[in-house]
């Protein structure tokens, strides 16, 4: 299996619900993997559940806050349009901005009708930077 096909393999996997609704309250804290693609596409589908997602780590605003990009190219351009905010003190991410990373957090998607942003993710873990290459 070749790079791609990997790649491919595990941003699928990541997309199937990780619980059903009949397990226990515990299991349901567990993460489900999801796109930021999708995520983006479809907010309020998945508003106030615990997701995991893969990103570009990027300072999302005047403020320095910080987001998720869908791309390096997204972040490094400042296309927000492509990007979720995070809600997690810059120190808790140093050495990690920059960079792709994968996360679990709360998702909350934006009130508005016409948003100006795409919602946030709270309650941050399990952060980790994900090199070039990385299987998971």
């Amino acid at each position: 299996m070749n790079r791609r096909e990997l790649i491919a393999t595990l941003v699928a996997s990541l997309g199937q619900p990780s619980w059903s609704p009949s397990q226990t309250a515990a299991a349901k804290d567990k993460p489900t993997g999801l796109s930021l693609i999708r995520l983006i596409a479809n907010p309020s589908a998945f508003d106030g559940r615990r997701l995991g997602v893969i990103g570009y780590l990027a300072n999302n605003g005047l403020d320095r806050a910080l987001g998720l990009y869908v791309s390096e190219v997204d972040g490094r351009n400042f296309i927000v349009s492509n990007s979720i905010d995070l809600r997690i003190e810059e120190s808790a991410v140093k050495g990690s901005v920059g960079k792709y990373v994968t996360l679990a957090g709360t998702y909350h998607a934006p009130q508005e009708t016409a948003p100006t942003y795409n919602g946030y993710l709270d309650h941050i873990s399990d952060l980790k930077s994900w090199g070039s290459g990385d299987i998971g």
